[in-house]
């Protein structure tokens, strides 16, 4: 979903996984409703973990919250807002960070909820999507490879896929 470069990606989505957003959208939904029928129906997670204090948990969701919604948003800006001419990968900003700050950003989003709620059961699916992220991960950057060869190769030496200062990951 990033890195593409700004004129290819304003023009179409071939540079993305086939199920990238229908994926998105049903693991989405997936997290919500399991988290809403383990939080007012089940009661699952409420029974083995208890309360944990608030002052610990809300902090938490907080940063998590902000910070995924801030990848989000400021790749989603790198990527849509400039349209060039010539093709390039981005490689500013947060993608100085990591090479997918928009799927972190959304682990990261989906993590909050999990702390919030402490449900294992939308822990179990926040599994899944990281998995789902990776796979489209592995799969867009083939194609990046195969679009800019040896300048995307060196640009996953330098920057992590995923997790900030973590580089072989």
């Amino acid at each position: 979903m990033n890195l593409f470069s700004h004129s290819s990606r304003q023009l179409n989505r071939a540079g993305e996984h086939a199920l990238a957003d229908i994926g998105q959208l049903i693991l989405f939904i997936t997290f919500v409703l399991v988290l809403v029928l383990d939080i007012f129906v089940f009661k699952f997670s409420s029974k083995i973990i208890g309360i944990l204090s608030w002052i610990i948990i809300l902090p938490l969701f907080i940063v998590f919250f902000i910070a995924g919604s801030y990848l989000i948003f400021t790749s989603h800006q790198l990527i849509f807002k400039k349209i060039e001419k010539d093709t390039e990968i981005v490689t500013s900003g947060v993608f100085k960070i990591v090479r997918h700050p928009m799927y972190f950003g959304s682990v990261l989003l989906f993590f909050s909820f999990v702390i919030l709620s402490y449900s294992l059961l939308a822990f179990l699916v926040w599994l899944v999507i990281c998995f789902f992220y990776y796979f489209i991960s592995r799969f867009e950057e083939k194609l990046l490879i195969d679009k800019f060869g040896n300048k995307y190769q060196k640009y996953q030496e330098e920057v992590p896929m995923f997790i900030p200062f973590l580089k072989k990951f």
